[in-house]
């Protein structure tokens, strides 16, 4: 049987998994999340790239088709490299640059929030440079949220004074869009959008993403009968973090339980 993988560093991707199990509810996904190694951001290209190919070894008992690479650092160090050494469509995320500048012709600025990782990446650069014609883009790495994320915290005091500590430094009245450039950060779009002006435009790759992902597939891709959904998660068990995914999957998933933490 074979199967779509939806990988990420962490919990972040979860948010590119509900988007596909939306479009192809047919399918079969197996979910890997890397929470033993996330955050990725600061770690540099050969160790990321190591802990993919980890990746790659585990989830082939599972037949797969293609890979969705919902991480934006992920992406950019290494889906290069997995095309070139696996013989599976790779599909990555590519942050809604493009819709940002185009979707308002005001122009006002466009804000892109990244990991840290991602904003130094040269892929993000070219892209940005590819279609800023007007030099109206600004990139801003948010250090902090992925770990938030990954602790379930989206709305407390703390993760509240980090954000806007950080926003103080810009004149969010001179933008009008601002691109969530990693998936992580899309499970705080309600709080962004609390604490950024209402004229703000918040936009996100993950349905571009998925629209790719369905394009690679033509064919191939299942139509009749139930899916199913499998997680694996490499770090610790955590049952606060599988209630949460309970709670918010709109599919039924198996646990893959860890080698390293099976029990």
């Amino acid at each position: 049987m074979e199967s779509i993988v939806v990988f990420d560093s962490g919990l972040g991707g979860v948010t590119a998994l509900m988007e596909a199990i939306r479009a192809m509810p047919s399918e079969n996904f197996i979910y890997y999340g890397d929470t033993l190694h996330v955050p990725y951001g600061p770690k540099d290209a050969e160790r990321i790239r190591a802990y993919l190919d980890e990746m790659m070894a585990y989830v082939d008992a599972f037949n797969p088709k293609a890979v969705l690479l919902a991480c934006n650092t992920a992406t950019v160090t290494s889906a290069k490299y997995l095309r070139a050494k696996y013989a599976i469509p790779i599909i990555g995320m590519e942050p809604a640059v493009k819709p940002a500048i185009e979707h308002d012709r005001s122009h006002k600025r466009v804000l892109v929030l990244s990991t840290e990782g991602t904003s130094r990446s040269e892929r993000l650069l070219t892209l940005v440079d590819r279609f800023d014609d007007e030099h109206i883009v600004d990139i801003l790495p948010l250090p902090n949220l992925v770990d938030f994320a990954e602790r379930l915290e989206f709305d407390t005091d703390e993760v509240r004074a980090d954000l806007e500590a950080i926003f103080s430094s810009f004149d969010m009245d001179e933008y009008s869009a601002v691109v969530l450039g990693c998936t992580h950060f899309i499970w705080y779009r309600d709080l962004f959008k609390k604490i950024l002006p209402e004229h703000v435009e918040l936009l996100d790759g993950n349905a571009a993403t998925v629209r790719q992902l369905q394009r690679k597939l033509g064919e191939r891709i299942v139509t009749e009968g139930a899916g199913s959904l499998k997680i694996h998660l490499t770090g610790p068990r955590d049952p606060r973090v599988l209630n949460f995914l309970r709670e918010t999957v709109p599919m039924e998933f198996d646990e893959l339980m860890s080698t390293e933490y099976g029990k």
